[in-house]
């Protein structure tokens, strides 16, 4: 079963600010986030209830809505301004 993935606005700017490089490394992964979307790293605080994935150097940060069969992007930024 693939997962829909959703992106919240602020989200989808960050992904469009970003080279064309990235944007395909970063389309690839969310791809294979659609697969399987349990294989990212479990967030507390500010993020809790996410998860997290690295394509360096950037950070995606993303919520599973289990009932809908979607993953909804928050953020897309710099591994150094991600977590801000």
């Amino acid at each position: 079963m693939l997962y829909r993935i959703r992106f919240e606005k602020k989200a989808e700017q960050e992904l469009k600010s970003l080279p064309k490089a990235y944007k395909i490394r970063i389309s690839r992964a969310l791809s294979a986030l659609a697969i399987n979307p349990f294989v990212g790293k479990k967030l507390k605080g500010k993020f809790t209830g996410s998860r997290s994935i690295r394509i360096w150097p950037f950070r995606i940060i993303y919520r599973i809505v289990v009932h809908e069969i979607t993953i909804t992007v928050i953020r897309i930024r710099h591994r150094k301004d991600v977590y801000k």
